[in-house]
């Protein structure tokens, strides 16, 4: 039994009203809407053949994780309230947002926006074209499919520079599919403008043949343009300052609008990769990998291009001009068709999953008071659905109430909750217990100290997400432990090196349990591996050191030169 923590509600302004939401799952996500249910559907339903089509051009791996929650905000302004803090809607033009931290992710869509206003608009040659260029109308479809390629990129290891995640997010947007055929990659006509704004154009010329004075109807939006359009007569953003820009810059936050540094990402990523005869593809290679793990800079460019970032310039304005690339077009064979994915099938949402999902998303986006309100109304109201316990507990022990959080978190592991962060942070509330209170001589843990831990840590690592944390603290605990694991056990750690493998650390910690237990062409591997990638002398000295303790290899089994890397 886990007597579970009291909160008395003195005012009942303390807790929101309930709310009514809908809610659905799809593979990776859970779905909370407050639009109608045929809006969200038809949403939601073409989500889900975006990502079926995606895969056929685009298969990136998509790691299994918590799901991801989805929140379509519908009516009512609930988006402002997701905006991440520090910022403002008004700042830029969202309408949508993704967020992030180390195993959750949130994506949210403003789907009660059709039009957004654009501050400093160019409004030139609006009445020529028909358009009103001091607002932009919203493709809520691919707003969602642009949040989607950052949530998928966002996975890497190290993660990608903003440039190439919204560079790759602009093009994917673009994709044309249907149940037949997928075309990846391909370029608008920069001369074509809207049906509505063609419309206007030609009415507001007829009215204005007459009589050069009449009123004119106002412009329709402007719609979110490729880059050969949304570039043109445009000066582009110098290349320093443009790889300079980050994940939480203003421009990466706010990318609608025909923003300069989004379309030039966009430019940049289509140029090397479809552009030109494929001649930048290599440089573009090397350079991604390169700029993913050191500072960039004009020199590290040119040994990747051999180009300086002038004539790079130079060559996508001429590319933003006249754009000659090769796209992907991919049919099905005749007679066939992509596969439908099942329909989304809405119901209404409990109060514990709204309180959950809407807290954990106000929890991502900085809003930590308004988070914590929204867990704590449907506990205080008697929901204990263990996902709730679960993030109740990481709430509490993030606010630093350990005696609260450790409550929450042992009742949702007693009903078996899925979500491997909760494992982690209560086996690391037993560790430090441990620690405190050694039980065995030598300040070292007793089998069952021990046990206590692990058993945690295994559960955490069936469970997706796969996190380092969860290998670490069982190589920390079995190295304080009396009973050090055997050659049967030490694997684990070894995996956790191998999935993880810019975790030096844990790497140092695999090669010396397995030295310990006695598997020393394994260690001497892992050693091996961690003086080959240290980023600094101390870190090599460490493998030095460890390294030059380890037992002789036999000649038989002494590694070839270059096979450093992580082996069970």
């Amino acid at each position: 039994m886990v007597e579970l923590p009291k909160f008395v509600v003195t005012d009942t302004r303390d807790l929101p009203p309930p709310e009514a939401w809908r809610y659905g799952e799809i593979p990776g996500f859970e779905i909370l809407s407050n639009a109608s249910d045929k809006a969200t559907t038809r949403l939601i339903d073409d989500f889900s053949m975006f990502k079926q089509a995606l895969g056929y051009v685009w298969p990136v791996p998509n790691r299994a994780s918590v799901p991801t929650a989805l929140i379509v905000c519908g009516r009512g302004g609930k988006f402002d309230a997701f905006v991440p803090a520090g910022k403002t809607s008004a700042e830029g033009v969202l309408a949508s947002i993704f967020l992030k931290d180390r195993d959750q992710t949130a994506i949210v869509i403003d789907l009660e926006a059709s039009t957004l206003n654009i501050s400093g608009g160019d409004t030139t040659d609006d009445a020529a074209t028909g358009t009103d260029s001091t607002q932009i109308a919203v493709d809520h479809n691919k707003q969602l499919y642009r949040e989607y390629v950052h949530y998928l990129l966002s996975k890497s290891e190290p993660r990608t520079p903003a440039w190439f995640e919204e560079g790759m997010a602009q093009i994917i947007m673009a994709m044309k599919f249907d149940s037949t055929s997928i075309v990846f990659g391909k370029l608008e006509d920069p001369n074509t403008i809207s049906a509505a704004a063609g419309m206007i154009q030609q009415l507001n010329a007829a009215a204005t043949a007459d009589d050069p004075d009449a009123d004119l109807l106002p412009g329709a939006p402007v719609e979110d343009r490729d880059f050969n359009a949304a570039l043109q007569h445009k000066a582009l953003v110098p290349l320093d300052k443009f790889f300079a820009v980050q994940h939480d810059s203003p421009e990466a936050l706010n990318p609608l609008g025909n923003n300069r540094w989004a379309k030039q990402a966009y430019a940049f990523v289509h140029l090397c990769l479809y552009g030109e005869g494929g001649r930048f593809q290599k440089g573009f290679a090397q350079f991604l990998v390169r700029s993913a793990k050191e500072p960039v800079t004009e020199a590290m460019f040119k040994e990747c291009f051999g180009m300086t970032y002038k004539s790079m310039l130079l060559q996508l304005r001429g590319y933003i001009d006249v754009s000659s690339y090769k796209s992907i077009e991919f049919s099905v064979k005749k007679g066939q068709k992509i596969p439908q994915p099942p329909g989304l099938v809405l119901r209404e949402a409990t109060p514990a999953e709204v309180g959950r999902i809407k807290g954990g998303a106000l929890e991502l986006a900085g809003h930590k008071e308004q988070a914590h309100t929204e867990l704590i109304a449907p506990y205080v109201r008697g929901e204990r659905d263990p996902r709730l316990l679960a993030a109740l507990g990481l709430d509490e022990h993030a606010a630093g109430h350990d005696d609260r959080a450790r409550k929450f978190l042992e009742a949702a592991v007693a009903a078996k909750v899925g979500w491997p962060r909760a494992y982690l942070e209560l086996a690391r509330f037993r560790y430090a217990d441990a620690l405190a209170q050694p039980a065995a001589p030598d300040q070292r843990f007793s089998p069952a100290q021990s046990d206590a831990v692990v058993d945690l840590l295994m559960a955490a690592r069936s469970q997706p997400p796969s996190l380092p944390e969860v290998y670490e603290l069982i190589a920390d605990t079995w190295v304080r432990s009396a009973t050090p694991p055997g050659r049967d056990r030490v694997g684990l750690v070894v995996e956790g090196a191998r999935l993880f493998p810019g975790h030096l650390k844990l790497v140092y910690q695999a090669a010396a349990l397995c030295a310990q237990a006695g598997v020393v062409d394994v260690a001497h591997r892992l050693a091996d591996y961690g003086l080959e990638v240290a980023p600094d002398a101390t870190s090599k000295a460490h493998f030095q050191e460890l390294k030059a303790g380890l037992p002789p290899l036999p000649p038989s089994e002494k590694s070839p030169a270059g096979s450093a890397a992580p082996k069970s």
